[in-house]
Formats: C-alpha cells, sequence, structure tokens
C-alpha cells in the first residue's frame, strides 16, 4: 500500500513539472490539425474520383 501512495506522490510531483500548454496554443493546434484532416480528406477523395473514372473509361463502363 505504501508503494502506490509513493507512486501518486512522485506522479503529482511530475505532473506539476509538465509545461502544459495555454488555451490559445491548444485551440490553434486544434484548428490545425481539423484543417489539416479536411485537406488530406479532400485530396483522397479526388483521387479517389480521379483513379475511378480512369478505370471505368478503360473497362468500358
Amino acid at each position: 500500500m505504501k508503494k502506490i501512495f509513493n507512486f501518486i506522490k512522485e506522479s503529482r510531483a511530475e505532473l506539476k513539472k509538465v509545461n502544459w500548454p495555454s488555451r490559445e496554443e491548444v485551440l490553434t493546434s486544434t484548428r490545425v490539425v481539423i484543417i489539416s484532416i479536411l485537406i488530406i480528406a479532400a485530396v483522397i477523395a479526388l483521387m479517389d474520383y480521379v483513379i475511378k473514372t480512369i478505370v471505368f473509361a478503360i473497362m468500358g463502363g
């Protein structure tokens, strides 16, 4: 039981040392991630459409 309490105490001490990002940094990073995902999804969708069109043209569909 003593080891568990010691672990919790040390964990709290380490968490106090962490340099947490500010709210603005978190929001900015979140926006960048969401925009990146949307751009990548659009590129993949475009590539899928182009490849599908080429395959249908070759196959005579």
